[in-house]
């Protein structure tokens, strides 16, 4: 079995504005889509990597800049999202997500919801926080992945790039029992 490791970066209006469409309150722009398809061993096989040009949060907010270094320009090199969604989907197939934490699933139904674009054929998810907590802390809360790298003396790729977060996230996972965790998987 393969699994698609994602992360996402998002753009958020500098205001307290938020755009409103389809019934959804958008609070995160999607402007990056990164990932990896690993096998059962963690091995990586493929990657996705793209920009998404935002039609709502279309000026970057400072403060996510400063977190990603992702640039006005940037974005606009990007592509739509529902172009961008739908390849990535179809690239993803049938793979369950493997995300670390749940925001990045609820950022992805959210902007689809918002974009009139149906949720229901989305591949399963894990949140591999909730494995690290369950195997490692047992603090009965979230850790950062960069916590998780630091507490397995993992050296990161540069932290939030989509893709070198879901690279990253692939070297934790490499740490802890996924057959284990995923039996024990509450949803």
């Amino acid at each position: 079995m393969n699994y698609i490791v994602m992360d996402l970066e998002w753009n958020q209006s500098g205001t307290r504005y938020r755009a409103e469409r389809n019934g959804v309150r958008l609070n995160g722009e999607i402007i990056e889509i990164g990932a990896v398809r690993v096998n059962e061993d963690m091995e990586i096989l493929e990657r996705y990597c793209e920009f998404v040009k935002p039609e709502c949060y279309q000026k970057m907010n400072r403060n996510v800049t400063e977190l990603t270094d992702i640039t006005d320009e940037m974005i606009a090199r990007g592509r739509p999202f529902r172009e961008v969604i739908t390849e990535f989907l179809t690239w993803c197939g049938e793979d369950a997500f493997l995300t670390w934490s749940e925001n990045d699933i609820i950022m992805i139904e959210d902007n689809m919801l918002f974009h009139g674009m149906d949720i229901d054929g989305l591949p399963k998810c894990y949140d591999m926080q909730l494995l690290f907590d369950d195997q490692i802390t047992q603090e009965d809360r979230s850790f950062a992945l960069s916590y998780a790298m630091w507490k397995f003396d993992i050296r990161p790729e540069r932290s939030h790039d989509a893709l070198n977060d879901a690279i990253n996230t692939v070297e934790v996972l490499k740490r802890l029992d996924l057959s284990e965790g995923f039996e024990e998987y509450e949803i």
